[in-house]
């Protein structure tokens, strides 16, 4: 069941890249989700899961790629709420 944990990691991304310069504790936020979702997933991988499944890098390729744009939403965004009286 990677798609979920994938899609939650992309929605966090985007946005605290979209809405971060507005709201800075998305930042904390954001890291302290990933810092979770790190800890535990390890603590899963090590004691839950019996024999982890095969997948291929097709995933993490794919979903770097849209991550890539996430700065591209903090330039534009941060712009605009910036910029905006």
């Amino acid at each position: 069941m990677m798609a979920p944990k994938y899609s939650a990691l992309m929605n966090t991304v985007c946005v605290t890249f979209m809405y971060g310069v507005a709201l800075p504790e998305l930042w904390l936020i954001a890291a302290l989700t990933f810092f979770l979702y790190y800890v535990v997933d390890k603590f899963l991988i090590t004691y839950y899961y019996r024999k982890p499944p095969m997948y291929d890098d097709k995933l993490n390729k794919w979903s770097l790629e849209l991550m890539e744009m996430a700065p591209l939403f903090l330039c534009f965004f941060g712009y605009w709420c910036m910029g905006n009286m």
